[in-house]
Order: structure tokens, then C-alpha cells, then sequence
């Protein structure tokens, strides 16, 4: 049984630098084990790729984690495509990583992109209260 030993925001620091906090995006197999990352921005990168990349449904005894992107490429581009990007993408960081603050969030739906069911993504963000501001950018296809 797991037990929540209560949320905190982890500082990095450099007693700390030797210690992965997490695996990285994509999945790549290194000498050791998976590709780690030691900061938290690197591991917040990693978390926010692989909850908008995933689709509902997807993982398994998590049924609602995801964003749903995938199923809106397959949408009509209309005029409010890219904000019902924005609040999906905004819905998903509020449920799941209450953490992150989306600052900025750039969609880029030329035609060329939607005509592959594709978008391009870069979201700006904020850990807590951290001040610094972090950026990450996928692709998203359907």
C-alpha cells in the first residue's frame, strides 16, 4: 500500500545532484538502466510530455489520466481549434500536476500539420512558486 508522505516542492540543490529524480522522455535505454534526469524542471518536462501525449483510457487502473489532444486532431479546424487546445491542455495540468503553472501555450496547426493529424505544442510553465520560467514542446499526432 502506498503512503502519501505529503507534498512538497522539491528545491534543487547541489548536495542532491547525484540523485536521479526520475526517468526521461521519450524512453532510451542507456548503459545502466532508462535515461534519468536530476533536475526537477528536466523530470517536470518529462511528466508534462507523458500526460498530454497519452490518450484517456490509456493507462491501465488510471483510466481518466491523459488529455484527450489525440482525439481533437481528428476534429473540424475550426476557428476555436486552438483554444480548445489551450483549455484542454490547461484542464490536464490542473488535474494532474497541480504543480505547474501554464504561462504560455503555442499551437501551431498549419495545414500542412493537421492534413497528418498533427499539431505542434510549446507550453511555457512555472514550477509552484518559482519564479523561473521553463519551456517544453512536442508533437502531437493522432
Amino acid at each position: 500500500m502506498a503512503v502519501e508522505l505529503g507534498s512538497k516542492i522539491i528545491k534543487d540543490t547541489q548536495s542532491f545532484n547525484d540523485y536521479a529524480i526520475g526517468i526521461s522522455l521519450p524512453i532510451q535505454i542507456t548503459n545502466t538502466a532508462f535515461s534519468q534526469t536530476f533536475q526537477t524542471s528536466e523530470q517536470v518536462k518529462s511528466n508534462i510530455k507523458n500526460l498530454l501525449l497519452t490518450k484517456k483510457g490509456e493507462r491501465i487502473l488510471q483510466p481518466e489520466f491523459g488529455s484527450g489532444l489525440q482525439e481533437l486532431l481528428f476534429e473540424p479546424n475550426v476557428d476555436d481549434f486552438e483554444g480548445r487546445i489551450e483549455d484542454t491542455i490547461n484542464e490536464s495540468l490542473e488535474q494532474w500536476l497541480p504543480y505547474v503553472t501554464a504561462e504560455e501555450i503555442l499551437v501551431d496547426s498549419s495545414n500542412t500539420l493537421r492534413d497528418n493529424n498533427r499539431i505542434n505544442v510549446s507550453v511555457k510553465f512555472r514550477i509552484g512558486d518559482n519564479t523561473d520560467l521553463n519551456e517544453v514542446t512536442f508533437t502531437a499526432q493522432g
